[in-house]
């Protein structure tokens, strides 16, 4: 049988910092148990501290739930030492395994369940907030079981967009943690698989070019890397009209800045050209845009100078 777990000093006990982050958050325990997939009982356990709450992916799945870091209930108690570069290692070695993976999966005619795409959409949504906060281990952790997910929603006929976006999203994230974890080449993999998914739609291609452009350069393929950006920043606007999205000059900017970025790397005179005309277009829209959620935004455009 599970003992209670007993408080010690000041410290509140995980169980504890779930119920008070649950209930600040307007969720009842059968709300908040369907949303990270367990049963209310093992919700109230977790919450009186009959059962104990030690699992790193299931304390992951919890803090998505709650919109939080896992480091929140965690409050400072993973140990860091020696093992760190190893574990990193091995992190690395589940996401080279889940990008070789091939099949298809076999799906239900009608797709899985809105609230399961929401679901990953969250998910997603959380490990790129990770990213950028610099939790890189985290979002290893996190990325082969999103990988999987989202190769499994790519296979699924929905007009869901976010069933087409989400394999985009991911394949994404993992070349852009990989190309700052020092794996360009399962960066370019993994960008390459994103531009893939993207499956000509402009938008989600220049999405994928910019970390395609990011791989590149990291593998010192300077003038593939230009190429990559500036010509899906063309395609994005040729497009055919649509309904106008908020975010796209944001992304056009982005892509030059990359493009720049890697001419000044080749030492392609286009360097200046792509700087000034991604300047330009901050200025002619407000000098700073964010676009969507995973980061993407520009403003006043400077180019790193050639990597040694």
């Amino acid at each position: 049988m599970t003992r209670p777990v007993r408080r010690t000093g000041n410290e509140l006990p995980i169980g504890r910092r779930v119920a008070e982050l649950r209930v600040n958050r307007g969720m009842n325990q059968q709300v908040f148990a369907d949303r990270i997939g367990k049963s209310k009982s093992w919700v109230d356990k977790v919450e009186r501290g009959v059962r104990t709450l030690d699992r790193l992916s299931v304390i992951e799945t919890v803090a998505a739930a709650l919109g939080i870091a896992p480091t929140v209930l965690l409050a400072g108690k993973v140990q860091r030492g020696p093992a760190a570069d190893t574990d990193t290692g091995s992190a690395v070695e589940r996401v080279r395994e889940a990008l070789a993976r091939y099949d298809v999966p076999r799906l239900s005619s009608d797709g899985p369940p809105a609230s399961s795409l929401r679901q990953l959409d969250g998910h997603a949504g959380y490990a790129w907030t990770a990213y950028r906060n610099g939790h890189h281990a985290q979002v290893l952790r996190m990325l082969p079981d999103l990988l999987g997910d989202s190769r499994r929603s790519y296979h699924v006929q929905t007009d869901d967009p976010a069933a087409a976006d989400l394999p985009v999203r991911v394949y994404r994230l993992a070349a852009q943690v990989l190309a700052k974890l020092g794996e360009p080449d399962l960066a370019w993999l993994a960008a390459d698989r994103a531009m893939t998914a993207a499956a000509g739609d402009p938008r989600r291609a220049a999405l994928a070019a910019v970390s395609l452009a990011q791989a590149l350069r990291a593998l010192r393929r300077g003038r593939l890397a230009m190429a990559a950006a500036a010509t899906a920043a063309q395609r994005l606007d040729q497009a055919p009209a649509r309904a106008f999205l908020p975010e796209e000059p944001a992304l056009t900017g982005t892509l030059l800045t990359e493009a720049a970025l890697a001419a000044a790397a080749c030492g392609a005179a286009a360097a200046a050209e792509f700087t000034e005309r991604a300047a330009r277009l901050a200025t002619a829209h407000g000098e700073r845009h964010h676009g969507d959620h995973d980061g993407i935004g520009f403003g006043p455009v400077t180019v790193e100078p050639p990597a040694p």
